[in-house]
């Protein structure tokens, strides 16, 4: 195994605005120790463009991307629309009932959604419904245009060395609320810098369940992330919401 991992977590802004927000770690695989990368200030998409997944690499850290680095890009927003949906696209004959509660609409939520509104109490938008619709795009459009030059696995349901995985994370279970900051032993890791409540924040917290992944749950320093139940096929389908287990967090 490759003694050092990178990990970039990606809080999505929009299309429009300077609401995107990069933050990188370098993790020394034996000694465990996090070098931290990141800018004051939030990146903007230029018109009629896209970012550039290396030139966002050696910004943060002045370093190029090679073809044998392990790379975890952990990301907050949903990387697939619910299969449903996709189908009620595509078929004209398909519909759907009234559901029960908003959460159980198969055209408004996929499964790991469900997953965490089932064992956490707190609903994720929408990617079909709500106006995260529009992160989720520049997070799809972004994945798509950087595999045209990068190995990249998107979805993985578990580490793969030598390539870059992309991962959904789930930043907001991590905190009691939008702008406050992270319970105590998740915060204490953040440089002093990274203030909590910016966007910032929160790709730090995207790229410390990126390190978790790319640890296999062995980093001793973070609290195990959750991986896909046993049955995981919708989850291949739909995709599945990275997250730190909250019972083992000291809130």
């Amino acid at each position: 195994m490759i003694d050092v991992l990178y990990v970039l977590g990606w809080d999505v802004g929009g299309w429009m605005g300077k609401n995107n927000s990069f933050v990188l770690i370098k993790v020394n695989r034996t000694s465990g120790k996090l070098n931290w990368f990141y800018n004051d200030s939030n990146y903007q998409i230029k018109q009629d463009n896209l970012f550039d997944l290396t030139d966002i690499f050696n910004d943060l850290t002045n370093e190029t991307i090679k073809s044998n680095l392990d790379i975890v890009l952990a990301i907050d927003a949903p990387l697939t629309f619910p299969k449903q949906f996709i189908k009620f696209l595509n078929n004209n004959g398909e519909y759907i009932k009234k559901p029960k509660l908003e959460i159980f609409n198969p055209l408004a939520y996929r499964e790991t959604d469900r997953y965490i509104y089932k064992n956490y109490g707190k609903k994720p938008l929408s990617a079909s419904f709500d106006r995260l619709g529009n992160n989720t795009t520049v997070a799809i459009s972004h994945l798509r245009y950087w595999q045209n030059y990068h190995p990249i696995e998107i979805n993985n349901l578990e580490f793969n060395e030598n390539k870059i995985n992309a991962i959904e994370s789930y930043p907001a279970l991590l905190k009691p609320g939008k702008y406050k900051q992270a319970f105590s032993e998740i915060h204490k890791l953040i440089p002093v810098n990274i203030k909590e409540g910016t966007d910032q924040y929160d790709a730090a917290l995207c790229s410390l369940m990126a390190v978790q992944f790319g640890f296999n749950n062995n980093y001793d320093d973070l609290p195990s992330l959750v991986f896909p139940p046993a049955e995981r096929q919708i989850y291949k389908d739909e995709g599945w919401i990275y997250h730190f287990a909250l019972e083992n967090i000291h809130k």
